[in-house]
């Protein structure tokens, strides 16, 4: 834990304009500002999180100010006990914990980074990278989608050190659209590992590759699958961890994505109040996201030459394997067109992916 007294680059207004938010979180290097009132009593945080949150739902020209995009109901404490601290920190699980007096004045910041003890991991990944990113436009029709690049780093190569970094390192890589140039790409890179390429000369689907893992292991661990055009951070061990824990066959990784309506809605009417209206309200989902555990034996009567990701699920679910998921948080994008690319390229820059 570490405490952070010097807290004025930390405080925003809740007039603040989302630019201003964005260069105060940059600057900040922390990932969270709290919302004061002029006597500095704490009235709401942000974190990076509120902040993709509304960029997706709002986009960059998001015209937004802090009391919009903050958490009204902030996790603080009134103690200087550091023993208190650890304790709620961990039982939240959160980073940052605004220690105020109690009159809500604010005092310190709490910053807690847990231990990373990374194992390796001896289970097949799968990162399926074939795909011709139609949607990316004319702008990017030369370039693989996977080697399009944020900050001078490509799209896969931040999901292959994402898995790395987790001690995930039997790595296959699916290809099939402009294979040569991803291949020669990832060469040039000089990892430690080597890749196994899955060259699709047809293309098999979503998820038609991962059968290729089926025999190619030593091993009865679960697949870790992963989409190449993502962008997140996560902590992947905690996901396995999970999908170990609950006995699925397959756990699907979800992500928060949330939607405002730019009008008002009736919702309902009431008998005495008459019409209820909703002004512009925001529409929450779990989506999917790209990531999977998947268990060996649960694909072994399934194989095909061509499916899609969703119709793995359905047949597993109509023999009766037990499906479930798991909240990947906040910290995720899929990169599915140039304004997606746009945001994530944000996200990036601001430092709202650390």
């Amino acid at each position: 834990m570490k405490v952070l007294k010097d807290i004025k680059k930390f405080l925003v207004s809740e007039n603040e304009s989302l630019e201003i938010i964005l260069s105060k979180m940059e600057k900040g290097m922390e990932g969270i500002l709290l919302v004061v009132d002029r006597d500095d009593y704490l009235i709401g945080t942000i974190t990076d999180g509120d902040i993709r949150r509304e960029l997706i739902s709002n986009g960059l020209n998001a015209a937004s100010n802090a009391k919009k995009i903050m958490n009204k109901n902030p996790t603080f404490t009134h103690s200087t006990n550091e023993e208190d601290w650890q304790k709620i920190l961990l039982e939240k699980d959160i980073t940052h914990l605004p220690v105020c007096s109690e009159d809500m004045t604010v005092k310190s910041i709490i910053g807690y980074k847990p231990m990373n003890n990374i194992e390796q991991k001896e289970n097949s990944v799968i990162i399926f990278a074939g795909g011709k990113g139609i949607r990316m436009g004319e702008k990017f029709s030369d370039v693989p989608k996977p080697l399009i690049t944020i900050e001078n780093t490509s799209l896969i190569e931040r999901v292959i050190n994402n898995v790395i970094d987790e001690g995930f390192i039997n790595i296959s890589i699916a290809l099939c659209h402009e294979s040569e140039k991803i291949i020669s790409y990832l060469d040039s890179l000089n990892y430690d590992i080597d890749f196994n390429y899955i060259i699709e000369e047809n293309p098999k689907g979503t998820a038609g590759s991962i059968f290729d893992c089926l025999e190619r292991d030593d091993t009865e661990l679960p697949i870790l699958a992963l989409n190449a055009d993502i962008l997140f951070n996560t902590n992947l061990t905690k996901f396995y961890e999970h999908h170990l824990e609950l006995s699925n066959d397959i756990t699907i990784g979800t992500a928060k994505y949330s939607l405002q309506l730019p009008y008002g809605v009736i919702r309902d009417e009431d008998v005495f109040e008459g019409i209820v209206i909703e002004e512009k309200p925001i529409q929450n989902f779990n989506v999917l996201a790209g990531i999977y555990f998947i268990n060996k034996n649960s694909l072994r009567n399934l194989k095909t030459d061509e499916l899609d990701m969703d119709k793995l699920i359905d047949l597993m679910q109509s023999n009766k394997n037990s499906v479930g998921y798991y909240d990947l948080g906040s910290k995720w994008i899929d990169i599915g067109n140039e304004e997606s690319l746009q945001l994530a390229e944000k996200f990036v820059k601001s430092n709202l992916f650390n």
